[in-house]
C-alpha cells in the first residue's frame, strides 16, 4: 500500500513504556560480528524514538555491527527496490507495503523464512490479514510490521448544529449527509462527505459489503469481479453518496484530503487513524480541532454491521541476497516485537502487528482498531501492483462520478483489465 505516511504530532505527548523485552529470534551470533546492516524503512513509518530504540538494544548485543537506517519515499520506492534487487547488494531489511510482498516473493527476492517463524515473538497471534500478506504459495517471506485500516473521522461540533447522531446503516449514512448539506451546503466548498474520485480505497468497502469482490482466483488463473451483480451494488451505493455529499474533486486523489478537512469545509471523510495527526498538525492543520474529532466504523448496508474495510499496513522483509541473514532476522524481530509494537501504538497511533496488543489503542486510534476487526485484503497476486499502477481502479471510479460512462460498462472494462494484468 503506497499512500501512508504517518504523524505523531498529536501522540508525541505519551511517555514510551518501559515494556518486556521484545521478540529476538535465537542466533548463533557471538557479538563479535563486524560490518553494517542496511536497513530501509519508509518515510513516517516509524517514531525516530522508536528506531533508536531497535538499534540501541541491537547495539548492545552486536557492539561492531553498524545498522544504517536509510528513510524511503512511497512515491518512488517500487522502481528502487527493483533496481537494488536486481543488483548484488540490495538492502538487507527492507519495509514493504503489504501489496508488494508477493511480487518480489515470486521474484526470490525475499528470505524464505518459514522455518524462523516460531522465533518471532507473537507469530501466532499476527494479524491474520498481515500474514496473509507475508505469505505466498505456503511459505512465509516477511514479518508483519503494522497495520492502517480507514473509519470515518467526523466533526461532532457541526454533527450537533445539523441535530444528527452517528449514522448505523448505509442509508442512515446518507440521510445524516443530507442534513449536513441542508445546514452547511450555502457555503460552496462544504461536503458532507468528502469523497475525491480516485479514492479506491475508500469504495472498495462498499464493493465488499454487498458481497462483491474485486478479483477472485481458481486455480492458477484470476478473473476480474468488480464487474459482478454485488459489485456494482456498492459501487451504485458509492456514485450516489459523492453525487449527494461530496463536491471533491472527482478526478482527484486522496493525498492532501487531511489538509482539506483542516480547512473547516468537511462534516466526514473516509481515512486512516494516522490522519487525526496530520488534521492537527500546527504545520499543516488546524490544532483547535482535536477536540471537535470523532471516528467511526464505514457502517454497512445491513443497520447495526459495519462494512469491511481493506487492511492496508507494512511487512518487514529481509533479503535473499542478504550476508547477514541472522543479524537482519534479529533487528527484525526487535521491531516485530513486543517492546517496540507497544510504542508504535502508544507513540505511533497505528495498529501492531498482533491481536494481543491491540487493546493498548485508546480514544480515536481504538476505533480504527475496531474498524479492523472487519477487514479484507486485495488480490494476493505478484502481478496486483501492476493493477495499482495501472490505475484501473482509480480510472474506473472517474469515469463513474464524472458520468463518462455508466457503471456496467465501467466495471466492466475495468474487470478486464484486471483479468489481463492478474493473469500476466
Amino acid at each position: 500500500m503506497n499512500s501512508r505516511k504517518l504523524l505523531f504530532t498529536v501522540a508525541t505527548a505519551f511517555a514510551l513504556l518501559a515494556a518486556a523485552c521484545g521478540g529476538t529470534p535465537s542466533t548463533n551470533n557471538t557479538g563479535n560480528e563486524t560490518g553494517t546492516l542496511t536497513v530501509w524503512l519508509m518515510n513516517g513509518s516509524a517514531p525516530q524514538s522508536v528506531i533508536d530504540g531497535v538499534n540501541a538494544d541491537f547495539k548492545a548485543k552486536h557492539p561492531n555491527v553498524t545498522v544504517n537506517v536509510e528513510i524511503q519515499q512511497w512515491s518512488d520506492v517500487t522502481t528502487k527496490l527493483d533496481t537494488a534487487f536486481a543488483g548484488s547488494t540490495p538492502p538487507d531489511v527492507m519495509e514493504l507495503g503489504n501489496t508488494l510482498v508477493a511480487k518480489y516473493a515470486a521474484a526470490g527476492a525475499l528470505q524464505d523464512i518459514s522455518s524462523k517463524k516460531s522465533s518471532f515473538q507473537n507469530s501466532g497471534t499476527w494479524l491474520q490479514s498481515l500474514t496473509d500478506s507475508c505469505t505466498y504459495q505456503q511459505k512465509l517471506y516477511c514479518v508483519p510490521y503494522y497495520a492502517g485500516s480507514r473509519a470515518i473521522i467526523y466533526r461532532t461540533d457541526l454533527f450537533a448544529g445539523a441535530g444528527v447522531q452517528v449514522p448505523t446503516s448505509m442509508d442512515d449514512l446518507m440521510t445524516v449527509g443530507q442534513k449536513l448539506m441542508a445546514k452547511y451546503g450555502s457555503d460552496s466548498r462544504f461536503s458532507a462527505l468528502y469523497f475525491p474520485g480516485k479514492y479506491w480505497y475508500a469504495a472498495a468497502p462498499f464493493v465488499w459489503d454487498f458481497g462483491g469482490d474485486i478479483a477472485t482466483q481458481s486455480g492458477s488463473k484470476w478473473q476480474g469481479a468488480i464487474n459482478s451483480a454485488q459489485s456494482q451494488q456498492g459501487l451504485t451505493e458509492v456514485k450516489n453518496l459523492v453525487s449527494a455529499l461530496s463536491r471533491a474533486d472527482k478526478t482527484g486523489d486522496e493525498a492532501k484530503q487531511d489538509q482539506t478537512f483542516a480547512q473547516g469545509h468537511v462534516a466526514m471523510m473516509i481515512a486512516n487513524g494516522w490522519e487525526v495527526g496530520v488534521i492537527t498538525d500546527p504545520k499543516s492543520g488546524d490544532p483547535s480541532l482535536l477536540p471537535k474529532l470523532g471516528a467511526f466504523p464505514i457502517p454497512s448496508h445491513n443497520p447495526g454491521q459495519t462494512a469491511p474495510v481493506f487492511l492496508g499496513g507494512s511487512d518487514l522483509g529481509i533479503s535473499a541476497k542478504s550476508q547477514h541473514q541472522a543479524l537482519a532476522q534479529e533487528w527484525v524481530g526487535l521491531l516485530g516485537g513486543d517492546k517496540f509494537q507497544t510504542q508504535m501504538v502508544t507513540v505511533g497511533g497505528v495498529i501492531p502487528n498482533s491481536t494481543t496488543l491491540t487493546s493498548k489503542s485508546s480514544g480515536l486510534p481504538a476505533i480504527f482498531a475496531a474498524a479492523a476487526k472487519t477487514s479484507r485484503f486485495t488480490p494476493n497476486s505478484p502481478n496486483w501492483a501492476s493493477v495499482e499502477s495501472a490505475n484501473v481502479l482509480q480510472d474506473m471510479l472517474v469515469s463513474i462520478f464524472t458520468g463518462k460512462s455508466t457503471i456496467p460498462a465501467a466495471s466492466s472494462t475495468a474487470a478486464d483489465k484486471i483479468t489481463q494484468i492478474l493473469n500476466g
